[in-house]
């Protein structure tokens, strides 16, 4: 690529994201990086406004004769790490969905730069903006009673895979496999597959998660 090449807008993304993936090289890491710092505002900041329309309890143990916990102020530190939570876990699957594409990609035969995989995916998420975007004007607008009974019809019917699916996910997993299939010059079949594994690999990751840990815990339990 020639010096004077102009910089690719990650916006460009959502209209012709073929030749705009196919644009972005390493230059442009800072690019993408600043769209999943952006993103992860977005949702911690939606996170923290809906922490703060929930009831919360005190736990019993915080309760006992001479505490002195100040009910908002325990809300709001709740409500802090829930945030801060949401921004950390926006970054690290950023960087997670990254290693694990390029791994099962040059698994499959590919030949490309982690580096540029990186920029690609970063510029790959601006369908997240749009959801994000859209979550914090909820998180202004909704009430906390319709905020629960949201969240009851949800936990009601909704297995837990399906709450990491939705149609900015699908979006994303897209351009996702574009990303990859012009980052290693492979074919979108194989892009396809290594991005479809990565993408499993991240929604078995805390269900085998907490399935282990929930065996080890009755383990306790029956030995005790």
């Amino acid at each position: 690529m020639s010096e004077d090449r102009s910089t690719p807008n990650p916006l460009r993304c959502l209209i012709n994201p073929l030749d705009t993936l196919s644009k972005v090289d390493e230059r442009d890491l800072w690019i993408g990086l600043v769209v999943v710092l952006l993103i992860a505002f977005l949702a911690s900041t939606a996170r923290y406004n809906y922490a703060m329309k929930l009831p919360i309890e005190i736990p019993e143990f915080l309760q006992r004769p001479g505490s002195r916990v100040n009910p908002e102020t325990f809300k709001r530190n709740i409500a802090y790490f829930q945030a801060f939570s949401e921004g950390a876990t926006t970054i690290l699957n950023w960087l997670l969905t990254s290693i694990l594409i390029h791994l099962y990609t040059r698994a499959l035969g590919g030949r490309g730069s982690l580096r540029r995989l990186m920029a690609k995916a970063g510029f790959a998420s601006t369908p997240l903006l749009i959801q994000q975007l859209l979550r914090l004007i909820d998180s202004y607008t909704i009430t906390g009673e319709n905020l629960l009974e949201l969240i009851a019809s949800l936990q009601s019917w909704t297995p837990r895979i399906l709450t990491h699916i939705s149609l900015f996910q699908i979006w994303l997993l897209i351009l996702l496999i574009i990303a990859a299939s012009t980052n290693y010059r492979t074919s979108k079949r194989r892009a396809a597959a290594s991005t479809l594994l990565a993408y499993l690999t991240l929604l078995l990751i805390p269900l085998l998660s907490h399935r282990a840990i929930t065996m080890a815990s009755l383990r306790i339990v029956l030995r005790s």
